[in-house]
């Protein structure tokens, strides 16, 4: 909706200039995350793992015996694209699946020794992607993007928290 020169949106007005930006910085991000998940599908293919199966792999790995629903949580992504992405990580020996003892309805998730064997590469993967993204910025740089991207992290987080996302 347009008044004056301004767009009126859920929080608040915009300046259309303003707007614009924070579209364009919305683009950004998402061709960073896009060409990042390039990046790992080109380096990690080798191994039988796609781009974006590292998050998967790194919080399996980081919480051995997490449950899929607190993988879905934690990862922000809906439960059916958890167990699809589990279901090939299985196939590909690098996840187990145990049931819980405590709870019939949960599935506890395990890395294999395949996983743990190829974490190291994983991580080095990531560390390249960051070395790539941010060549030639300062470490102060560095060290004020990620202050303000963890910044956005928790708005969104606080965001979904609130069930906003849900119709």
């Amino acid at each position: 909706m347009r008044r004056s020169g301004k767009t009126v949106n859920r929080g608040g007005v915009l300046p259309r200039r303003r707007e614009k930006s924070m579209a364009k910085f919305m683009k950004n991000i998402n061709l960073i995350s896009r060409s990042a998940e390039l990046f790992r599908e080109e380096k990690l293919g080798p191994y039988g793992i796609r781009g974006c199966q590292s998050k998967y792999l790194l919080a399996i790995a980081g919480s051995p015996g997490i449950s899929q629903e607190e993988l879905a949580r934690r990862l922000f992504v809906n439960k059916s694209n958890v167990a699809r992405q589990i279901s090939l990580l299985e196939e590909g020996g690098f996840v187990r699946r145990e049931d819980n003892d405590k709870d019939r309805r949960a599935v506890l998730l395990y890395p294999t020794d395949k996983l743990l064997d190829v974490m190291p590469r994983v991580r080095m993967v990531l560390t390249e992607w960051r070395a790539l993204v941010t060549e030639g910025f300062t470490e102060e740089e560095k060290a004020e993007l990620q202050r303000l991207s963890e910044k956005m992290v928790a708005n969104a987080r606080a965001y979904i928290g609130r069930g906003e996302t849900r119709g």
